[in-house]
């Protein structure tokens, strides 16, 4: 039986142990969402031709849009998929966006990063409010919370960041890509293991919809400390 949102935050220690699953999938989602970004401008000079310029207001572009897919992401989930569905939806989407660009970076890049970032905008916004409904209101234990949650947004860029620089550079773009997918397959599995005590999307679902103002204080506090 799953546990209430009640007894989740209930929970003895420093952290609820819900917080180390989303630690971990917001890990490999980091990982793979910069492991990406960290590439375009170097990929976009090297693979397509453009200029430093161009390629740079063209990273610049593909960022304002994936920000601006994390607000309608966000009303996705609020008004019609729920936290569960978007979240996994998101990573599917951010999954097949890299797997397409690592079979012909050069030919269906666009196509690919199109993908990503739809998908970064329905994953992002959904995940960080999840922590801060594993606490209560006035429990001081939340700032700890996010900081640990945000450690592994800063493991997870590091290492996406460093890995797939490296594997494109040195060995093939579409490695650099696969990579990519890869760690966010991880991600998306570790999300949907069953656990026999606690079902957090659902359960967190349901709390978060119950005052949809409080949702978006939390999820505009959360992207400014992203």
């Amino acid at each position: 039986m799953s546990l209430t949102l009640e007894e989740i935050q209930d929970f003895k220690g420093k952290y609820p142990k819900q917080l180390w699953t989303l630690f971990t999938v917001e890990m490999w989602e980091r990982f793979c969402f910069y492991g990406m970004r960290g590439v375009l401008t170097i990929f976009m000079v090297d693979q397509l031709g453009l200029l430093e310029d161009k390629a740079n207001l063209q990273y610049g572009a593909i960022q304002a849009f994936i920000y601006a897919f994390t607000f309608i992401g966000g009303i996705f989930a609020d008004k019609i998929l729920g936290f569960k569905k978007s979240l996994v939806f998101g990573g599917i989407i951010m999954s097949v966006g890299n797997l397409i660009i690592a079979l012909s970076p050069h030919d269906f890049f666009y196509f690919g990063i199109t993908c990503s970032i739809i998908g970064t905008g329905f994953f992002k916004p959904n995940i960080s409010s999840m922590v801060g409904e594993l606490y209560k209101e006035d429990d001081p234990r939340r700032d700890a919370g996010y900081g640990l949650f945000y450690a592994g947004i800063n493991i997870g860029g590091l290492l996406g960041g460093a890995l797939c620089v490296y594997l494109g550079k040195y060995h093939s773009w579409s490695w650099c890509f696969l990579a990519a997918a890869i760690v966010m397959i991880l991600g998306l599995i570790t999300f949907l293991l069953p656990e026999k005590h606690w079902d957090l999307s659902e359960t967190l679902h349901y709390s978060l919809f119950l005052n949809q103002k409080e949702l978006y204080v939390k999820y505009w506090y959360t992207l400014e400390h992203y």
